[in-house]
């Protein structure tokens, strides 16, 4: 595989980590002392990597994990958190934690998070807006607002289309009294797929690597739809589906496509 450690953008980071390999960018979120959770920097950085990669042509898949194997995430750093200062107003908050989702800066590129050990509170904001999650068989999920004192709020907004209503309200309201394990969430379809820690990487870049390979206006199309149907009422996605077909089968999408079918060349799937 072709791995660009010195690729422009992984430059100037600090909190961050970016390299791309095969048309896969990953980006690693590198605060280990301080189980990666988010600062100033690490959200700026974040937030700044999901807009140019927006129109980096050799980035089509985003892998996101965190470095070492004892955290992904564990949401804001309490000093940040303490020092980041707010509106008066109850009616208006800047929240620097929605720089985590890719969707909020908008970002229709396939982002796939690698969980590599505990992920909590304000690292559903990216968990939330991913395609999907593969976990280490270590991961472990909570979140530990109530056990502080504070409302868990857009960490169970973002995450109510990936579980069980039940498990959600329960997650959120029981604090740092239970986690929920890799194989329990891959139960609930939270996760897609759980994998021994020292392989978690490795197998995350394989299928974005399958994912790389696709004619990318197809897949980007089809994120459209997919998060059109998520965010809106059946007939409202539905009634958008028309024109998505319009954008996402573009001619040169179809005929990377058709050269692909005429080449002869066929893929061996996996069975899951």
């Amino acid at each position: 595989m072709a791995t660009d450690a010195s690729h422009p953008l992984s430059e100037n980071l600090t909190a961050v980590l970016f390299d791309v390999t095969d048309g896969v960018g990953v980006i690693t979120l590198n605060r280990p002392d301080k189980y990666n959770s988010c600062d100033l920097a690490l959200v700026t950085e974040l937030e700044h990597l999901y807009k140019e990669i927006r129109y980096d042509d050799s980035v089509k898949v985003v892998v996101l994990t965190g470095a070492g194997d004892k955290a992904f995430c564990t949401g804001i750093d309490r000093d940040f958190a303490m020092d980041n200062r707010q509106p008066e107003s109850p009616f208006m908050m800047d929240d620097p934690m929605l720089k985590l989702g890719p969707k909020q800066a908008d970002l229709w590129k396939p982002v796939i998070t690698a969980v590599n050990g505990m992920c909590g509170g304000g690292a559903f904001y990216a968990l939330g807006e991913s395609e999907f999650i593969i976990a280490a068989e270590h991961a472990t999920f909570f979140d530990p607002h109530t056990t502080y004192g504070m409302a868990a709020c857009f960490e169970p907004m973002f995450m109510f289309d990936q579980m069980p209503w039940g498990e959600l309200v329960r997650m959120s309201l029981m604090g740092n009294y239970e986690r929920i394990s890799a194989q329990t969430a891959h139960g609930w379809g939270m996760v897609s797929e759980v994998v021994p820690g020292d392989q978690l990487l490795d197998h995350t870049m394989e299928i974005a690597s399958k994912l790389a390979s696709l004619p990318q206006i197809a897949v980007q199309g089809t994120m459209r739809a997919l998060w059109a149907r998520r965010n809106m009422p059946r007939t409202q996605a539905i009634a958008t589906a028309n024109h998505l077909v319009e954008i996402g089968n573009r001619p040169e999408a179809l005929a990377e496509g058709q050269a692909f079918f005429k080449s002869g060349v066929r893929v061996t799937p996996t069975v899951r």
